[in-house]
């Protein structure tokens, strides 16, 4: 889609999602989390949540298409209204969908998640959206692939899990999700702010085109990362709310969690910054080419934004919201200060600097609290941080090795598909090395115990074998 259309009309959809996403945190009150984290549910509760889904979402809905139009006029942008109001349809879609997500995972039918949202993915954006943009749809092209992603993901979600409809509870149902949900919502639109004021800023003070070659930046940036970590997080909540007060089981859960996480994402974040220039001009052409400096620095945000990610559901499971608030408040306050220099330059990649600096913060100050909540000890800590550091060289030397010795004058496809295969091999080797470092470790000790197959890859012998 990105050889389709042009980087203003990325641009004019990212602005309007960001905008939207002021509303959506509060829009959809955290009803999702507070089914999955509910210790008990009855069919009451579901109907309190759907009630309450449904009536803040029209809500919000209503509010959406009515500032519309003052949006535009702060963003300065033409032809915003039309865009907001028509994605503003996804309220009300998501305000039914939510409590059917929050079903799905609570009963950990992940496979059914992980196909429904591929499946919708590829019918919004490679049949619908694709077709738009070759009849020359413009905009409109992304506008209706992203709803019919969404109503198709609403559609097969209400297949799966079918709640009843009707919306009659009492005031104790509602409370917990009122409360609960209510408190997730805040946390939410912090972590929004931390994540999308870099947007907000872009699209204030630099305009369309150049908020498109930003928002193409981050989605390369997150392309092969999220969706693997985004399913690990997803499966990782439900099973840690149900862990409750085990400590030690969930220490564990998060010790192996960043452990993968951060072996993948801080790897592939390097090794993104390192193949910048070849990835943009296949990926996205030669009209994308102001996209590269900012992938280059945004790239070294991706294993601290991922690594926290994991730690954060670890506080959500934990019931810790208090403790999660004052982490990204006082987050998103660093963010703002580095904004404030950067912007002054006007140069995108300045904004990246900046949420690469807040994005390491995060990641200390979390890791430093679940380490003083769970008692990890800090060898243990050092020992994950020291075999992620040896599995990301590793990757980092062959990705570069690839892209200035061995395939230097070839040409950029031939070049990025070397950068690849290097990296691979850098990924595999580090992991070899990194083995030396964890198979003692207490969480993939307890990991090992439970699947033979990784004890055997590893070569740890496990209590149960040294029995």
């Amino acid at each position: 889609m990105a050889r389709l259309l042009n980087p203003a009309d990325f641009g004019l959809v990212a602005v309007a999602n960001v905008a939207l996403r002021f509303l959506s945190y509060f829009s959809q009150m955290g009803i999702a989390p507070a089914l999955i984290q509910k210790p008990s549910l009855t069919d009451g509760d579901v109907r309190a949540a759907l009630s309450l889904s449904l009536g803040v979402s029209v809500l919000f809905f209503l509010l959406a298409i009515a500032s519309a139009k003052f949006v535009q006029d702060f963003f300065d942008i033409k032809d915003l209204t039309p865009v907001i109001q028509a994605l503003a349809l996804n309220f009300l879609i998501a305000g039914f969908s939510s409590v059917q997500i929050g079903l799905i995972k609570r009963k950990r039918k992940f496979k059914a998640l992980a196909l429904t949202e591929m499946v919708s993915y590829a019918v919004g954006y490679g049949a619908v959206g694709l077709t738009a943009a070759f009849h020359g749809a413009g905009v409109w092209s992304l506008v209706t692939a992203f709803l019919s992603q969404s109503l198709l993901t609403a559609f097969i979600a209400y297949s799966i899990v079918r709640p009843p409809l009707a919306l009659r509870h009492t005031k104790e149902q509602r409370r917990h999700f009122i409360g609960f949900g209510g408190r997730y919502s805040i946390i939410g639109f912090i972590e929004f702010l931390t994540a999308n004021i870099d947007s907000l800023l872009v699209g204030k003070f630099m305009g369309a085109t150049t908020t498109g070659y930003y928002n193409r930046a981050l989605a390369i940036a997150n392309l092969p990362v999220r969706q693997p970590t985004r399913i690990l997080t997803q499966t990782l909540f439900p099973i840690m709310s149900s862990l409750s007060e085990q400590h030690d089981k969930q220490a564990t859960s998060v010790q192996l969690g960043a452990l993968a996480v951060g072996s993948y994402a801080f790897s592939v974040g390097i090794g993104l910054s390192i193949a910048a220039p070849d990835i943009v001009r296949v990926l996205l052409g030669n009209k994308w080419l102001e996209s590269i400096p900012i992938l280059q620095v945004f790239a070294w945000a991706i294993g601290p934004q991922y690594v926290a990610n994991v730690m954060g559901v670890t506080l959500d499971s934990m019931a810790q919201l208090t403790t999660k608030l004052r982490i990204q408040t006082g987050v998103i306050l660093l963010l703002l200060v580095l904004m404030l220099f950067a912007a002054r330059s006007a140069v995108a990649s300045n904004i990246a600097f900046a949420v690469v600096i807040a994005g390491w913060a995060r990641l200390c100050i979390m890791s430093l609290v679940l380490i003083r909540l769970l008692k990890i000890r800090a060898s243990d800590s050092l020992r994950i941080a020291a075999s992620v550091a040896v599995v990301t060289t590793a990757s980092a030397i062959m990705v570069y090795v690839a892209a200035h010795l061995v395939f230097g004058d070839f040409s950029v496809i031939t070049r990025l598909i070397g950068e690849i295969f290097f990296g691979a091999i850098g990924l595999t080797a580090g992991l070899l090395f990194a083995r030396a470092i964890v198979s003692s470790h207490p969480a993939v000790l307890y990991l090992a115990e439970r699947m033979p197959r990784l004890a055997k890859l590893l070569r740890i012998r496990t209590r149960s074998e040294a029995r």
